[in-house]
């Protein structure tokens, strides 16, 4: 969200620092894909033995992402049908979760007509849903722990390889970047570390959290240097960094997700009140975030010009109501409206007949 709200060019050291921090929380898209995947493959794990296996995790799965999200594309369509705007190839990708793709519409990022939609974060669900439709069926045809182990580190080895031949090949970065096949890595980072933790690797892989999280930052920190360091092959040198960039991501997701389940200072942080009431509250914030922005950036910016010259009043003071409106926005929709389809994951519990 920071990296969302508060859009600028850095002019001085300390606008820099606190950019380049702004900027890198854009990386919570790939700690959620990592803890995503170890979520979501523990719970197909541990439901082998259900009888209702696929009816009961996409039933919880629609409830919990499908009322919020549709409700958002339905008011887009009313905005379209009332004020004339034109992006119904656009609304039925999303509605159908191709959005990253260019199957219907042209893929949310490349969308330049005339009434766009404020919706470009909305490639992550994109992914995400893709990766539902698919993995329960490789988990439940697998079923073995080993054998859903090695399928996740075959692909996290793979990855980097297929983004790199893609990006030597001319595909933009953006293309890449949101391609669910790229970001498959990500997703089974994850979910290889929920296997681990499934057998008798448990403590050693708790113990190595901390030299995992060290190792995928050097790994981030290296590709960053080795392209900034050699502009003259720059197509190349940034083709190997994007592709194992990523790598260096997943490898510090790991190790993050892996300090979170120890006893320390990552668990009682994670574990504060606070902490856990903005998870309870997240899905609303990523819907949300951005359309709010969207409407309410340029009026807050052009009240700002007219009370002061300052640019840096101009960004910080919309992102920071904006902020604060999508909080309010969040909590209010899963109150009055998200967890009323959550209770109906009573009749989908696992462990029920």
């Amino acid at each position: 969200m920071g990296s969302h709200l508060f859009p600028g060019t850095a002019r001085n050291v300390v606008t820099k620092i606190i950019s380049g921090t702004l900027v890198f929380g854009a990386t919570g898209v790939d700690i959620f894909f990592c803890l995503s995947g170890f979520l979501i493959t523990g719970i197909l794990y541990d439901s082998l033995v259900e009888k209702a296996f696929f009816r009961k995790f996409y039933a919880r799965r629609v409830l919990r992402i499908f009322p919020l999200y549709y409700a958002v594309l339905f008011c887009f369509l009313l905005t379209a049908l009332f004020l004339g705007k034109h992006y119904y190839l656009e609304l039925l990708s999303l509605a159908l979760y191709l959005q990253n793709t260019h199957w219907i519409a042209p893929a949310i990022w490349d969308y330049n007509g005339p009434s766009s939609l404020p919706a470009t974060h909305f490639w992550s669900l994109a992914v995400e849903e893709q990766f539902y439709l698919v993995w329960p069926v490789v988990v439940f045809l697998l079923r073995r722990r080993t054998s859903i182990l090695w399928v996740s580190f075959a692909t996290i080895a793979i990855c980097p390889f297929v983004r790199l031949a893609l990006s030597m090949h001319g595909v933009p970065y953006l293309a890449i970047n949101a391609n669910t096949i790229c970001r498959a890595d990500s997703l089974l980072g994850g979910a290889a570390l929920a296997m681990l933790l499934r057998g008798p690797s448990h403590d050693r892989m708790l113990r190595a959290a901390p030299w995992l999280l060290i190792a995928g930052g050097a790994l981030i920190l290296a590709c960053r240097n080795y392209a900034d360091g050699n502009h003259a092959a720059a197509d190349s040198v940034q083709a190997v960094s994007l592709a194992f960039r990523y790598t260096g991501l997943i490898t510090a997701s790991i190790g993050l997700l892996g300090l979170a389940m120890r006893p320390g200072i990552a668990q009682r942080v994670f574990s504060m009140k606070i902490m856990r009431w903005f998870g309870k509250y997240s899905y609303g914030l990523y819907v949300l975030h951005l359309i709010l922005f969207s409407l309410l950036d340029q009026p807050l910016r052009a009240l700002v010009r007219h009370l002061t010259t300052s640019k840096l009043a101009g960004v910080l003071f919309p992102g920071v109501l904006v902020l604060m409106v999508s909080i309010a926005a969040a909590y209010l929709s899963y109150q009055l409206y998200e967890k009323h389809f959550l209770r109906l994951k009573r009749y989908f519990d696992y462990g029920n007949a």
